[in-house]
């Protein structure tokens, strides 16, 4: 339902800047004033955060300090989906590629203590990120599997996601699991018999709110959102399977 939600009102961004007409300064540039004056009369409630080039033409568009879309150097195409760049070395999606470097910076500024993690069990292979809420269907799906992929020697780190964003009931109650004082017990608990944690909340419960916030900068839309220590999506439910091969395990 988000997704097709986010892609009419995508669709309807796009058709409408269409008729957004910025001018030109020169080839391979743009008028940043005059292209953020024109978007902002036509999206009053949408900022321009950064410009920057994206490829020979084109240049990233953020949006609200976590959205991508792409224009072209004259500003009158946007292309609000993928784009991928056809490369000597093979196809690069720029989309993909820039969040990754936004995944990448944000997972290694990450305090260990505000995650939710399951380590692996003996040998540590491999590190996944995933993006979770309690009350998502996959979400509990995978977890089912949490021992095969700790076993597998995958550490599985969790972070809060609710997708209802802060005011959600399922955000209230994951500062509860969050603030548990076994927070690993608290949040299989959550998703495999619906048992929420009663604990009191303190600091402990703003890891919630902070990691819902990096999850939009990271591009997240629904859960679970997969990824590598590196910041490579690796998808959204996978199976210990589909996880392994995706690893290299």
């Amino acid at each position: 339902m988000m997704k097709a939600i986010l892609s009419a009102r995508m669709a309807t961004l796009a058709a409408t800047l269409l008729a957004v007409s910025a001018v030109a300064q020169g080839a391979g540039e743009i008028d940043e004033k005059a292209f953020k004056s024109n978007f902002q009369d036509a999206f009053p409630r949408t900022e321009i955060t950064d410009i920057r080039p994206a490829a020979e033409g084109l240049v990233e568009v953020e949006l609200n300090g976590r959205e991508i879309i792409y224009a072209s150097d004259d500003g009158r195409l946007v292309f609000t989906g993928d784009v991928i760049e056809l490369r000597d070395t093979g196809p690069v999606n720029l989309k993909e590629a820039r969040y990754q470097k936004v995944r990448n910076a944000g997972l290694a500024d990450l305090d260990p203590d505000a995650l939710i993690t399951y380590p692996a069990k003996g040998k540590e292979k491999a590190e996944i990120y995933a993006f979770t809420d309690i009350t998502c269907g996959y979400c509990r799906k995978m977890h089912r599997h949490i021992e095969e992929y700790t076993e597998a020697g995958i550490t599985v780190h969790y972070l809060a996601f609710p997708r209802g964003g802060p005011q959600a009931g399922s955000a209230e109650d994951m500062r509860h699991i969050w603030c548990d004082a076994n927070p690993d017990e608290a949040l299989t608990a959550a998703k495999l018999n619906n048992e929420i944690s009663d604990s009191e909340l303190a600091e402990c419960a703003a890891a919630v709110d902070e990691q819902y916030q990096l999850g939009l900068e990271f591009g997240v839309r629904g859960t679970p959102a997969v990824y590598t220590a590196e910041g490579a999506q690796l998808g959204g439910y996978v199976t210990p399977q589909q996880l392994n091969q995706r690893l290299g395990l």
